[in-house]
């Protein structure tokens, strides 16, 4: 059974993301002085001309989703599309195609900080792999402006980091909650009902859209 992450209801903390952040600053300016010195910084390719440096951060495109495999009416359904099929009635049924995500390397792993931006289909808990290439690193949560089918106020996490172990196009998580607060949703999403979900979600990265912040 995949150990479930529960989440933080506080989340006014400083992340280990921000701390990176800053560690970037830093090490852009050891990488300056570095160079003067002929010392060069630690190097990852990911990609034929991409090459990261060590505590840097990069914009890489990257999509967290249900997999239509998993969902009843076929359709996957994306985290990472802002569509909320209650006011527009569109599904989020198709990936974030821009550089929307966070990737860094620190100690020889890869991070990557994903922001999950869809109101209606949300993620209240995400679980690492049993084979361990993907481990939910850090996250935050944000109050949902949706409430369960009893009234009850929802957490839904808003930014999620994970730590991968091998880079590849997709990780598959472990046990997933998430929760659907479809109201006067489309056909075909109008087959489901509101309510608690677990699914296991797929993470895809695309490594060649690797771009300098």
């Amino acid at each position: 059974m995949s150990d479930l992450k529960e989440i933080s209801l506080d989340n006014t903390t400083t992340s280990r993301r921000d701390f990176l952040k800053l560690a970037g600053v830093t090490v852009a300016g050891v990488a300056a002085a570095s160079t003067l010195q002929g010392v060069a910084l630690p190097k990852f390719a990911f990609a034929d001309s991409v090459t990261m440096e060590e505590g840097v951060e990069y914009k890489v495109n990257a999509n967290l989703y249900i997999s239509k495999t998993i969902v009843l009416i076929h359709k996957d359904a994306y985290f990472t599309n802002p569509t909320d099929p209650n006011e527009s009635g569109s599904l989020p049924e198709t990936p974030n195609t821009g550089l929307n995500a966070t990737i860094w390397v620190e100690d020889g792993s890869t991070f990557v900080t994903v922001p999950l931006v869809n109101p209606c289909f949300m993620l209240l808990e995400a679980g690492d792999n049993e084979s361990g290439d993907i481990t939910v690193f850090d996250y935050s949560t944000t109050d949902a402006i949706y409430s369960d089918t009893d009234g009850n106020s929802l957490k839904r996490i808003d930014s999620i980091t994970f730590e991968l172990s091998s880079q590849k196009s997709t990780y598959t998580l472990g046990d997933c909650k998430e929760y659907a607060a479809y109201k006067k949703a489309p056909w075909p999403m109008s087959m489901l009902v509101p309510g608690y979900l677990t699914w296991t979600a797929t993470l895809a990265i695309d490594f060649s859209t690797i771009t300098a912040e």
